[in-house]
């Protein structure tokens, strides 16, 4: 799920930052006076490459919206990470992963994603300096943002809509560009803690960046960064909302898990539990704290999960960085840049639920197995005695926590390097060129404690020997040193057992992205008309990009607690040309202040899909100072990443079912005309007979899962139109408005099995068909469920920037600056395939978690060395569910009220507020404290059932509205 538009361009329609007010000025169309950093130095301007375009430009305009954050706009925040800032924009929406969403995950815990647009993570292209960053998560071209670190930051630039035409695949959704600084002189250091008003979730920041110049003239320089920051997770249980299970039936006991720690163990005949309790009153029983024995399973006596359970994962991260540049020639300025980073995460769940019946152990323990209580063998032998076959007991089912056995939750360990290089330089007065070079590599590697179920079941089945001890029935097993395993009551299960049980070596996935990309281009005038130069920048782009994904032996093999998991390896290369255009109309006439017009192009040679095309076409009319117009049409595109295409297929057998058995000549009904227009069936209805399907045929059926190397790009058209005010009369005033309509086309998806057995049927369409293969007998062979380009998705909305600054007179040297960021999404609809129902999910839950509107509104008042900023972000009111199935549920199942009414989710209002001082005779001190979420919203409460929209041990979104509540911040920057 994400977020929409932003109708800002890059000081023409700016971000207000403190400090920063004469940027104002640009968006009527002056060239941008001299700012200062958030360090006081004096920043360049002139002609400057804005996100979106590699063409150098006089002011900072653009026809595509561009929102930038600045340095002092991260810091005026206590941002640790910038997702967390990213994420209250309104054009940022879900992120894919993030601390409050990756608990529950086998791997990618922690990890920090940004998805634009609600397009979807794998859609947002982001970038470094302007130049790709290496893939977080296997297989696909998702970056971890925790490898970027804020204090190393000048800004960053987000340009919403298509921009593969400039910057190649996965560019659909938008860009998120990050710009690092490009000099430091001297010596800072960074330190901040924060913590909640619990006392908990306690994060620390450290950071220490310096930098010179060096050689003749300064031609020179370097600067360095180290960063070291933590942040120590939340439990579900340190907040009321979340710190018991919940279900239907409402939150607390009645709602723990069945899976409880002691056990909960039926007495079966056969695959079926018996019908006849025989005397025995209930064929359940379980075990009291004392581990006495308790008949049936009382209300109470199952395992509340949240209790152990987080709601946000602890991020560790190291990060070093080291840029540098240096002009060797007036024309040439090599430069470097280098980047590595060190993060462990981690997840916290409950204990494995083992189920005898359905996780592979078998049928459970025998009857006569000697760790059977007394009690309960004594009822067995009664009823297995009593002359009613109905009543026998053959197995003993449990379901069993298994707390003291194991612990399933994930440790990750993440080792990320990246090295950028390359040379840059002016070749004339107009022309410009870049070469550069980039590579990097990730290491992740997470790993659980696990269980070997083969050994499992050994332990599980006991006898008592001839010298009566208990032993494993298995003389194999025994001999590999099996230990039986316990299982009735709380804690009964030994360390030897248990160490026998688990598998030799730990659930573990080995993941290995590589990326090498080479980029040169050379931009500059091509010919003058009579007002202003025609500019251009082409170039080319060669690409590799390589991801393996290496899981344990016994997941490939599926012998252990989760799914078979086949590993995947995958790589793919890409040559491209690219070039844009920028052809002035008009200048400086009565109503044509300016005019021009614009395009760009990219041609991609893929060694997996072959040829792609990416465009776009837009221009910007100006017909007096102050008002611009823009538009932009974009077709953008995005590739099928390494998973989609590679993923091992794995076979299956699943339960399907042919809409044509038991067609005959004369039947009628929705399929019956399509199955006769098989020539099998037709052949097999002759003459009154009846297609049918004998129980071997369906039992015969299989289909693979996973990538398919046949899938085609993703294709994305965009159109934006926009205005931006910023009056020559109102001196720091800009007010940009924009209209986007982004729709998405052969989006790759996965259709159910059933859902292309029938439509194959109905329309004849491929992506339906060639899912379905049936034999020369007309019956169904196989049936896949593999990766297709079959779905689509449409938005459309408007974006609102406002921006105002202006000194106030108050006291000395003193401003005020506002900014407004607003987005209302007008529609936004998802279809998974030709075939399936449109689902809105504007101000829903379920079907996209879209704000119908969302404000981030910043105030910020200096005065001298004092400055206190104050933020706000309104979301405004979703349902977690739709209306007329939410009605169907309630009638279905018996809902507390309570829980009903939780399906309407009120707006929330969000507060943060920082107050910062400087002191020292150049400001080489700051001081800063600050409360984020001041009024300690407490979010929305969303029961943990298939009906609502929550992340598992939340009982809220997590992801969307705050779950940690008020936190404080202070901190300190010395600068030497």
């Amino acid at each position: 799920m994400s977020r929409f538009l932003t109708a800002t361009a890059l000081m023409g329609a700016m971000v207000s930052l403190p400090g920063l007010a004469a940027a104002q000025t640009a968006a009527s169309g002056d060239a941008a006076p001299a700012q200062t950093d958030a360090n006081g130095a004096e920043e360049p301007t002139g002609d400057v490459v804005v996100t979106g375009s590699r063409i150098r430009r006089p002011d900072l305009e653009s026809a595509s919206p561009v929102a930038v954050i600045g340095q002092q706009q991260i810091q005026s925040q206590g941002i640790v990470n910038t997702q967390d800032l990213l994420q209250k924009l309104p054009q940022v929406g879900i992120p894919g992963l993030s601390r409050a969403n990756s608990n529950f995950l086998t791997s990618g815990n922690g990890i920090a994603t940004i998805n634009l647009r609600n397009l979807g993570d794998s859609r947002t292209l982001v970038l470094v300096n302007g130049r790709r960053f290496v893939p977080g998560v296997a297989g696909t071209s998702i970056v971890d943002i925790n490898n970027i670190p804020a204090d190393f930051i000048e800004r960053f630039e987000v340009v919403t809509g298509g921009a593969s035409a400039v910057y190649g695949s996965d560019a659909i959704a938008g860009v998120v560009n990050y710009i690092l600084r490009t000099d430091i002189d001297g010596i800072i250091a960074r330190g901040q803690y924060g913590i909640t008003d619990r006392g908990d979730n306690a994060t620390y920041n450290a950071s220490l960046s310096g930098g010179t110049k060096f050689g003749a003239d300064g031609r020179g320089s370097i600067m360095a960064n180290v960063t070291y920051s933590k942040e120590e997770g939340l439990l579900s249980r340190n907040r009321a909302i979340s710190a018991e299970d919940c279900s239907a039936a409402g939150c607390g006991p009645q709602s723990y898990s069945s899976y409880a720690p002691q056990g909960r163990f039926e007495l079966r005949n056969g695959a079926s539990a018996s019908t006849n309790a025989g005397g025995f009153g209930s064929n359940l029983f379980t075990f009291n704290p004392d581990n006495s024995l308790q008949l049936g399973f009382p209300t109470g006596y199952g395992f509340n999960r949240n209790a152990v359970r987080r709601i946000t994962t602890p991020v560790e991260r190291i990060i070093g960085s080291l840029n540098a540049q240096y002009e060797v020639a007036d024309s040439a300025t090599l430069f470097l840049e280098s980047t590595y980073a060190k993060t462990r995460s981690s997840s916290q769940i409950e204990a494995l639920a083992l189920d005898s019946i359905n996780d592979g152990v078998g049928t459970g323990y025998n009857i006569d197995n000697p760790l059977l209580p007394a009690a309960i063998r004594q009822q067995i032998i009664a009823r297995n005695s009593d002359g009613i076959a109905s009543n026998d007991v053959t197995s003993i089912a449990f379901r069993r926590r298994q707390n003291e056995v194991f612990s399933r939750s994930n440790r990750n360990d993440r080792d990320t390097f990246r090295i950028a290089g390359g040379v840059r330089g002016d070749l004339s007065e107009k022309w410009n060129y870049e070469l550069s070079a980039v590579y990097g590599q990730l290491r992740d590697r997470t790993s659980s404690q696990d269980i070997d179920i083969t050994r499992y079941a050994q332990a599980v089945n006991a006898i008592t020997d001839g010298s009566g001890n208990i032993v494993c029935a298995d003389p194999a097993a025994r001999a590999a040193g099996c230990v039986p395993i316990n299982l009735f009551g709380y804690n009964t299960a030994t360390p030897e057992a248990s160490a026998y049980v688990l598998a030799a070596e730990p659930r573990a996935v080995r993941i290995k992205n590589t990326q090498f990309v080479v980029t040169g281009n050379v931009s500059g005038s091509l010919f003058t008309l009579p007002y202003g130069d025609v500019q251009v920048s082409v170039g080319g782009e060669y690409r590799r990009e390589k991801s393996t994904e290496d899981w344990d032996a016994l997941t490939n093999a599926g012998q252990n607690s989760g799914n078979q998991t086949p590993d995947t390896i995958g790589s793919f290369n890409v040559k491209e040309a690219f070039g844009e255009l920028n052809i002035p109309i008009l200048k400086g006439l009565p109503f044509a202040e300016s005019l021009s017009i614009q395009g760009a192009a990219r041609y991609s040679d893929y060694s997996t899909i072959g040829h792609v095309f990416s465009w776009n076409a837009g221009g910007e009319y100006s017909p007096v100072r102050g008002l611009r117009f823009r538009g932009l049409y974009a077709i953008a595109n995005r590739a099928p990443n390494i998973g989609e295409l590679f993923s091992s297929a794995s076979e299956t057998f699943p339960s399907v079912q042919d809409p044509c058995d038991g067609t005959t000549a004369t039947s009628t009904g929705t399929y019956a005309a399509a199955c006769r227009a098989i020539p099998a069936i037709a052949t097999a209805v002759q003459n009154g007979g009846t297609f049918s399907y004998s129980l071997a045929d369906i039992q015969s059926i299989n289909g693979f899962n996973g990538g398919n190397r046949n899938l085609s790009e993703e294709k994305g058209k965009t159109l934006t139109l926009g205005a931006v005010i910023a009056p020559d009369q109102i001196r720091g005033l800009s007010l940009t408005v924009d209209y986007f309509d982004i729709r998405l086309e052969n989006a790759i998806d996965i259709v159910p099995r059933s859902t292309s057995i029938q439509q194959c049927l109905l329309s004849g369409l491929p992506q339906f068909c060639d899912n379905v293969l049936r034999n020369n007998t007309g019956r169904i062979q196989t049936v896949n469920a593999q990766n297709i380009n079959v779905a689509a998705t449409k938005t459309r909305g408007i974006d609102v920037n406002f921006a105002y600054g202006r000194a106030l007179g108050l006291a000395a040297e003193d401003r005020l600056d506002l900014n407004v960021l607003y987005t209302h999404t007008l529609s936004y609809e998802t279809q998974s395939d030709p075939s399936a129902p449109r689902y809105s999910g504007v101000s829903n839950l379920e079907y996209g978690g879209v704000f119908r509107n969302k404000v981030n509104a910043t105030a910020t008042y200096s005065a001298g060395p004092y400055s206190i900023n104050w933020t706000t972000t309104y979301l405004s009111p979703m349902l977690d569910t739709v209306s007329d199935e939410f009605a169907e549920y309630a009638d279905s199942i018996e809902l507390a009220d309570d829980i009903r009414g939780h399906n309407r989710i009120k707006s929330y209002f969000y507060h943060d507020v920082q107050v910062r001082a400087r002191a020292g005779e150049t400001s080489s001190m700051e001081f800063f404290v600050g409360v984020n979420n001041l009024f300690d919203r407490k979010p929305p409460k969303l029961e943990d059932t298939v009906y609502y929209g929550t992340i598992t041990g939340t009982t809220t979104a997590a992801d969307i509205y705050d779950p940690v509540g008020r936190r404080f911040y202070a901190g300190a920057q010395l600068r030497f």
